[in-house]
């Protein structure tokens, strides 16, 4: 145990000693340090967790540096690992607690689990003969994941069939996909959205353009919403899809000179010109902005929501002996046109750093002007301002209540468990006519409201009103889950979603700046 708290303290030692002007000092605050962890596990008047000790320690050397260098402990990188380099070894499903019973929600397309036959909806009782009784999702995922090559067997419950059906799986690698949404909005607009920048952003990007390009596509919505960022790497080669060879991307800036880089995009002699339209919200961070600032800079699209988030800080990771991480902020991103993307964190604690994205207004700052590369005004202050605000779909009191029961899941489910063969059946053939013509009942819509009266929600005309449409549609969107998989669901979600429908209203001025390339 000394031995590894020794080497956790050599490692920030050497850290701190490269990183900081006087080594001679730093060294001797890491004695001053050591001391100290030393005096305490011998002489507290109770046993020290030696372990938490170090690492309340560097998290409390990071903390007075921004919001973004951490301390990321073994257990939670194991899983940003995961989610950054696009896979996984396991059987490949969407899990979820429904009724106090382990659920598949989805089997991920090309999957083992897929392979053998798991539908939506299927009840796991066992794996390897252990009943799943009590079992929380956690506790599910460390039984269903282990090493590829290696087989599980499952015991299924499915509806209408009255004997419990038996799976032997082979776990293999299964992607983490970046692309949760790709398809054509109508006969000539494609509609891309992707929550991360992992290891195969790009490439995911590039095959749903191809894919859309093949339906017809002749103009692009870009979804970045809530997307929190990623790898530069994926930023960079998304935007040089766009854009001709020679453009600066994005910049940065540091202390040291290796950390002061400008990005271009690629020599070539062809790229997409098509008309775009980005969208973004107060979740749009890092390698979202970007993206969104590079393509805004460059007048190779419009940019249309809400302002981004204003996370410009590059992060350099150093792993620890004992698999946990440290991020240190080396240097901040920049437009072309100098925009600094981060915005102020300096005199403010973590709690009023992130409130004040959360609640700021759509505001201007007259004493950050920049220009694009055809002259147009664009705004510094941190963040990415859009060409363009659109507010965020907002619902009543009433339906967040709701939503905060678990009325929807709980209805969804109900809904499902009695329909859910029948509707796959009648319409796994017809996606198009499914998601134009089917709608839920009246009736239905009565029942859930219903549902939401029997867990102490009162009934509330005025929002029921308000509110139908996206009630009606988030049950749409789950049966299109159970018969399609997800990115049937993701379509039928954004036929409600106002952020979408009034950035279509933009394209006719993207087609402008497309013209001008």
């Amino acid at each position: 145990m000394k031995k590894k708290i020794f080497l956790c303290l050599v490692a920030l030692g050497f850290f701190l000693i490269a990183f900081t002007p006087a080594g001679q000092n730093a060294f001797k605050s890491i004695q001053k340090l050591q001391y100290v962890l030393s005096v305490v596990t011998q002489t507290y008047v109770e046993e020290v967790n030696s372990d938490k000790l170090v690492e309340d320690a560097i998290v409390g050397a990071l903390k007075g540096l921004d919001p973004h260098s951490v301390y990321i402990p073994p257990k939670e990188m194991k899983t940003v690992k995961e989610e950054f380099q696009g896979n996984f070894e396991g059987i490949g499903s969407q899990i979820d607690i429904v009724n106090g019973i382990l659920t598949i929600v989805t089997p991920i397309p090309g999957s083992p689990s897929e392979k053998v036959g798991i539908l939506a909806g299927d009840r796991v009782l066992k794996i390897n003969g252990e009943s799943t009784k009590g079992f929380n999702t956690d506790m599910a995922v460390s039984k269903l994941r282990g090493p590829k090559g290696t087989i599980v067997h499952i015991g299924i419950q499915r509806f209408g069939v009255g004997e419990q059906l038996e799976f032997d799986i082979l776990r293999d690698k299964i992607p983490v996909f970046s692309v949760d949404a790709k398809f054509m909005i109508d006969d000539k607009t494609g509609y891309i959205r992707f929550v991360r920048f992992a290891e195969t952003t790009a490439d995911e990007v590039e095959q749903a353009l191809k894919e859309l390009e093949a339906q017809g596509m002749k103009q692009l919505i870009l979804d970045l919403r809530n997307n929190s960022g990623g790898y530069l790497d994926q930023a960079q080669n998304i935007v040089d899809k766009f854009i001709p060879g020679g453009k600066k991307i994005v910049y940065t800036k540091g202390r040291l000179e290796n950390m002061t880089r400008d990005y271009f995009s690629s020599q070539k002699s062809w790229y997409r010109k098509y008309p775009i339209v980005v969208v973004v919200n107060r979740g749009s961070a890092s390698a979202s902005e970007i993206v969104s600032g590079a393509l805004q800079d460059l007048d190779r699209a419009v940019v249309v929501g809400e302002r981004s988030f204003g996370k410009g800080l590059v992060q350099n990771q150093f792993d620890l002996n004992d698999g946990s991480s440290v991020r240190i902020t080396t240097a901040r991103y920049y437009t072309p046109s100098g925009r600094l993307i981060q915005h102020s964190y300096d005199g403010k604690s973590a709690d009023e750093y992130y409130a004040e994205v959360r609640n700021e207004k759509m505001k201007n700052d007259s004493t950050q002007i920049f220009y694009t590369e055809k002259g147009r005004t664009v705004y510094g202050g941190g963040g990415i301002v859009p060409d363009y605000h659109i507010d965020n779909d907002t619902v009543t009191s009433y339906y967040v209540k709701l939503w905060g029961k678990g009325v929807f899941r709980d209805y969804a489910n109900a809904y499902l468990e009695k329909n859910g063969p029948l509707l796959r059946d009648k319409h796994k053939k017809d996606f198009r006519a499914f998601a134009k013509n089917y709608t839920l009942s009246e009736s239905d819509v009565q029942d859930l409201i219903q549902m939401g009266v029997d867990k102490g929600i009162a009934r509330d005309a005025v929002a029921i009103e308000k509110d139908k449409d996206e009630i009606k549609n988030f049950v749409m969107a789950e049966v299109a889950r159970y018969i399609w998989g997800s990115l049937n669901a993701a379509q039928i979600r954004t036929q409600s979603d106002r952020m979408v429908v009034e950035a279509m209203k933009y394209l006719g001025e993207a087609k402008k700046f497309a013209e001008q390339k």
